[in-house]
């Protein structure tokens, strides 16, 4: 059994973060761009433990909301 959870959902980062009960030293974070109805995957990361993959992906939903507030701005 597999658990994701939606770190981000807006338009250009969709970021989940999944866990698998079977294998519980295996979390992965992907990055995923939204195009209409589908969903294109930008980057997958694998990680250890869950303070890794929570870093990271909190990481790159700053770094991406970070540069689409300066994008709106100028």
């Amino acid at each position: 059994m597999k658990n994701t959870t939606v770190l981000s959902n807006i338009q250009d980062c969709f970021i989940t973060i999944t866990h698998s009960y079977s294998d519980p030293s295996s979390w992965i974070v992907k990055r995923w761009k939204k195009l209409m109805w589908f969903k294109k995957l930008i980057s997958t990361d694998w990680f250890n433990d869950e303070q890794q993959a929570l870093a990271y992906a909190k990481k790159i939903k700053c770094e991406h909301h970070g540069k689409e507030i300066l994008h709106h701005a100028g």
